[in-house]
């Protein structure tokens, strides 16, 4: 079935998704960037001029994935659904050709999410469309529209991101507790990193507290060097989307404003983390030390920022209050002024052992594990 394709909506309705306990985060850094946002659970709603969505893949450093709203319409049976899915305009996203792929979530709605398919089917003149897996954890392939019931209400939204923006496209390589890089980012803004300020990571991995630190101070925009979804939306205007790539690396700084130094114990880590940062554009301090021993290797003040062993991943077992009562230890005697950000487990005998009472704790998930991050102030 081909659509005509209508003239382009002057404004936009824009769903940015949040990782799991970041929504404020995500609220900040899109109201910084003059976006109006709207938090939610979730995310934040975002409404703005069209290319909104393309906006918000390119600069947003937390959110997971960009969603366009393309329509809501009471559904409180299956025959309305179907009208309402007939009803929608999708000439923004489909070209009628290609058989879309849906993700369906229903929620106290008296229309079970199993009939959707069967009525989008119906609504679009279809033989049947497919069935899209977790959206975190894959690419779009294709056009991938999101169908919510909610109660009697139906919200459809077309997936304008593909893989999920944590793929920046500079980490090729992952150490053995990976950090995506949207949830060190949010980590970064909830601890009120500007990138003005030394930024020192005593376990750093393969580097993503570091390099989103560096590109946040670089003010790089996290999605210059992907791909989306949007560039397959019929109408798809290539000049205008290569402008606005421009005008945001014309922002870019050539160097961090602030220096940037990470340390681990393991050499292979190290290697990865240079790497890493290579691809990235960046140069890193990094260097080969034990936590329990460090100092702090410029004047403060500054942010100490860490994701230590959590044991189920990593092995440490027994050893690690040892370890998160050294690295406490650490913190008081080598980073007098600074402020702390460390992400740990949900374990009250892991943060009781960092010494740190006074941190502000939020909770989080890392990798679908129940964590809290400890904000320490000076």
């Amino acid at each position: 079935m081909a659509l005509p394709v209508t003239s382009i909506p002057q404004k936009e309705r824009v769903f940015a998704v949040a990782p799991p306990g970041l929504e404020p985060a995500l609220e900040a850094e899109a109201a910084a960037l003059g976006l109006s946002p709207r938090r939610v659970e979730g995310g934040v709603e975002l409404e703005g001029p069209a290319g909104l969505h393309q906006e918000a893949n390119l600069r947003l450093r937390t959110a997971s994935r960009v969603l366009l709203r393309l329509g809501s319409f009471r559904a409180p049976d299956v025959g309305a659904l179907t009208r309402g899915l007939a009803a929608l305009e999708l000439s923004r996203v489909w070209d009628g050709r290609e058989v879309p792929r849906l993700s369906v979530a229903a929620h106290g709605s008296r229309v079970p999410g199993s009939a959707v398919p069967a009525a989008a089917a119906r609504a679009w003149g279809l033989s049947s469309v497919g069935r899209a897996g977790a959206l975190e954890e894959e690419g779009t392939e294709g056009l991938t529209l999101l169908v919510r019931l909610e109660g009697q209400e139906c919200t459809v939204s077309a997936d304008t991101s593909d893989e999920p923006l944590h793929r920046r496209g500079y980490r090729q390589e992952v150490g053995r507790a990976p950090l995506r890089e949207t949830l060190a980012a949010g980590i970064l803004a909830l601890a009120g990193y500007d990138g003005a300020e030394p930024l020192v990571d005593p376990m750093c991995g393969s580097g993503t507290f570091l390099i989103e630190g560096a590109w946040l101070s670089m003010r790089r925009a996290p999605g210059l060097e992907r791909g989306f979804a949007f560039e397959r939306f019929p109408g798809f205007d290539v000049a205008a989307w290569e402008a606005r790539r421009a005008r945001a690396r014309a922002e870019s700084l050539p160097a961090p404003r602030a220096p940037l130094h990470g340390y681990d114990i393991n050499a292979g880590a190290l290697g990865t983390a240079r790497r890493n940062a290579r691809r990235a554009g960046v140069t890193l301090a990094l260097e080969r030390r034990d936590a329990r021993t460090l100092q702090a290797p410029v004047a403060g003040p500054g942010l100490v920022v860490a994701n230590p062993p959590y044991g189920k991943r990593v092995g440490e077992g027994g050893e690690l209050p040892d370890l998160y009562r050294a690295l406490g230890a650490t913190l008081r005697r080598a980073f007098g002024g600074w402020r702390a950000a460390l992400l740990v487990p949900d374990e009250a005998g892991l943060i009781r052992a960092l010494g740190l009472p006074e941190a502000r704790s939020l909770a989080v998930r890392n990798g679908g594990l129940r964590c809290r991050l400890l904000l320490a102030a000076p």
